[in-house]
């Protein structure tokens, strides 16, 4: 699909590639319908992060730019990791995310995930504290196996390179739209474009939310139990909640009326929605906002309670404690 955008001096498209198929990493060019192999690398472990660091240093070394978006496309699974590395076994956990980006000191304007899930408030409050990233765009559900529609999604930046960030990402957003909601099947795909700094200024807002949580959970536990029932959760679990229609279906209860907690949840649903640049979701994902928030019980929070504790959003917040006490 990339070989469908218009070929532009000022708009360059780089595929770095480890292919199961064959030995080795390659760099390619994109241009216009052609693309060239322009360097080759040994076997490169992709679920190193140490690998995504080196990814962006060469970019940033090869392609100079004004304006860069990167797209990460492999699996993912929200928190735990992105990018499985199918000969290694290896996966990049949020921390090694982070430290890489970090490492690399490479601003990234616009960070997508052609995979699975990512968009998460654990995601997005990881990048924002590389303070190197302006966008992410990502989604909430599983991503089909036909994956991203590039040609769709970028044709606005290759066709106008005055674009900003900001409209690329909605642009993806749209062209993800215009591909899918024709497709009957597509029902539960769903795609959003997050603004990483709204993240980063809303950090003290998501504080006060889960000490409100933690405070009133021997008063409304039942209720968030019914919250959690009735918001919009990811890949038909109850686990990876929506995380502002969470925050609507806690003030929809009447039962809910203290006010400092009301104020607390109706300020966090507003800083996610704030957020929130641009998203669409299936027929049966309509109710997608934006970003889940692994809100895990039972077997689930058991298998993963542990690795929950490496992912920033759970400690700096409080809310690994709260899903401790829940459980």
């Amino acid at each position: 699909l990339l070989l469908n955008l218009p070929a532009n001096d000022m708009f360059h498209i780089v595929a770095i590639m480890d292919r199961l198929s064959t030995d080795g990493t390659e760099v390619i060019e994109i241009s216009g319908s052609t693309w060239e192999v322009v360097a080759n690398y040994p076997e490169m472990d992709f679920g190193d992060g140490a690998t995504f660091e080196w990814f962006l240093e060469e970019v940033s070394y090869r392609y100079p730019s004004d304006k860069l978006a990167v797209t990460a496309w492999d699996h993912g699974y929200a928190w735990r990791y992105i990018s499985d590395d199918t000969t290694s076994g290896s996966r990049i956990s949020m921390p090694e995310l982070q430290r890489a980006i970090e490492n690399a000191g490479v601003y990234i304007d616009v960070l997508a995930f052609d995979a699975c899930n990512m968009a998460a408030v654990e995601v997005a409050y990881q990048l924002s504290l590389t303070g190197l990233v302006g966008i992410m765009v990502g989604s909430e559900e599983s991503v089909p196996t036909t994956g991203f529609p590039y040609d769709l999604m970028l044709m606005p930046t290759a066709l106008d390179t005055t674009r900003t960030p900001a409209q690329m990402a909605v642009d993806m957003v749209q062209g993800f739209e215009a591909y899918y909601a024709p497709q009957t099947w597509a029902t539960t795909v769903a795609l959003s474009a997050v603004n990483i700094s709204a993240i980063s200024e809303s950090s003290s807002v998501f504080y006060e939310w889960v000490d409100a949580m933690r405070s009133y959970l021997p008063v409304y536990e039942t209720n968030y139990k019914q919250a959690l029932n009735d918001a919009y959760c990811a890949w038909a679990t109850h686990y990876h909640v929506d995380m502002a229609d969470l925050g609507d279906a806690l003030l929809a209860d009447s039962l809910v009326t203290d006010t400092d907690f009301r104020s607390a949840t109706s300020e966090m649903v507003s800083a996610i929605d704030g957020s929130i640049l641009d998203a669409w979701g299936g027929k049966y994902a309509e109710d997608s906002r934006g970003l889940t928030l692994w809100w895990g019980w039972g077997g689930d929070w058991n298998y993963y309670a542990d690795a929950y504790t490496e992912v920033a959003f759970a400690t700096d917040t409080g809310w690994w404690s709260f899903l401790d006490e829940y459980n």
